[in-house]
């Protein structure tokens, strides 16, 4: 549990040195903290932390430092007024709906991709890794998803890997993720944006440099020479046949190698 108090505190006596960024989490900023400490700059901005963290409502402050204490408040306010309007009813108990022996099946919605759903609660529960490796899955099946780039740009980030945080963010607004404002204040693309290839990236219009490689670091060595775009149109069959595909080398019954070969026989199809 942080304590907004304490992080205040910590901001307007020490904040010169980021303690209070790394008392809340954001180690990425205590360490850009540090090293402009010579030129008074994060001193001043430190006092305006402070009062910020200070003054700052309560709620909002554990919503966004301590998430699981806030949904777990959140959850027992509701079962309290869950609690109490049941018993504070007067009057007859209302109405049942008459009892159906059949139910029409409700209508299929859009199929959610199984990697996402894993990888988001492992990002929930700060399970980075896990995370990472379920949103690659992911991207095995689909790479155009541009939320799941963008997580990866987080994710990388948190771990300090820049060409890959880099390579992912320009992969999420090549394929539709547009909200700037999110990007210059995520707190975990905080690294990221202290770094110069970002500074770059964002002078060159949100796109990496000519003189910059443009493809994953992390997945060079899965694409071969005839590898196809990731803007591929993909038809819910091919993602389907892509999935029982994954499912198999999950299983260990395909190899990596033998994964990324009928994965291209498929695409070229």
């Amino acid at each position: 549990m942080k304590n907004k108090t304490t992080a205040g505190i910590f901001a307007l006596v020490f904040g010169g040195l980021g303690v209070h960024r790394f008392y809340l989490g954001q180690k990425g900023l205590g360490i850009v903290y540090l090293l402009f400490v010579w030129t008074f700059i994060p001193t001043i901005i430190a006092m305006i932390d402070g009062i910020v963290l200070l003054t700052q409502d309560e709620d909002k402050f554990n919503r966004k430092y301590n998430p699981e204490f806030w949904a777990a408040q959140q959850n027992q306010q509701y079962q309290n007024q869950q609690y109490q309007g049941q018993y504070n009813y007067a009057g007859p108990p209302p109405p049942q709906p008459p009892r159906q022996e059949y139910a029409e099946p409700a209508p299929a919605g859009p199929r959610k991709d199984p990697f996402q759903l894993t990888a988001d609660q492992h990002y929930a529960n700060y399970d980075f890794d896990a995370a990472i490796r379920d949103y690659r899955r992911s991207l095995n099946v689909d790479p155009r998803q541009p939320e799941v780039h963008f997580k990866l740009a987080c994710l990388y980030s948190i771990h300090e890997d820049t060409d890959t945080a880099l390579y992912h963010l320009s992969q999420a607004l090549e394929h539709g993720y547009y909200d700037f404002d999110e990007i210059e204040k995520h707190d975990h693309l905080a690294f990221l944006r202290s770094t110069s290839e970002y500074a770059a990236f964002k002078s060159n219009g949100y796109r990496i440099p000519a003189a910059r490689p443009a493809k994953s670091p992390d997945s060079a060595e899965e694409a071969g020479p005839g590898a196809p775009p990731d803007t591929l149109e993909l038809s819910d069959d091919l993602i389907t046949q892509i999935e029982r595909l994954a499912k198999l080398k999950e299983d260990g019954i395909l190899s990596e190698a033998a994964f990324q070969r009928e994965k291209q026989k498929l695409l070229r199809s």
